[in-house]
């Protein structure tokens, strides 16, 4: 399965699938950043979440930069994995 197609299932897995997906891509390494921030997109929040916590795992300067940006995303699952991304306390 290519990096696109992986993103997408991704992008419609329901928890906690997406964990174990957001881990496999994980384990692929770097190139795989772009996989899990195009799933930053997804409209379930676990997904986003998953992501979000496997880019940083793959790289941690992008994950920063969409950390910041998902500290006012509109479930509160991603703002504290944002938060634990930055160190720095969950906004309300």
């Amino acid at each position: 399965m290519r990096y696109h197609e992986e993103a997408d299932a991704l992008r419609k897995a329901h928890w906690p699938k997406c964990d174990k997906l957001a881990a496999d891509l994980t384990a692929k390494g770097p190139r795989a950043a772009e996989a899990l921030e195009s799933a930053l997109t997804s409209r379930i929040h676990h997904v986003r979440s998953a992501a979000l916590k496997g880019l940083a795992a793959v790289d941690p300067r992008r994950a920063r930069l969409k950390a910041r940006e998902l500290l006012a995303d509109r479930a509160y699952e991603v703002r504290v994995t944002a938060a634990n991304i930055l160190g720095v306390a969950v906004p309300d």
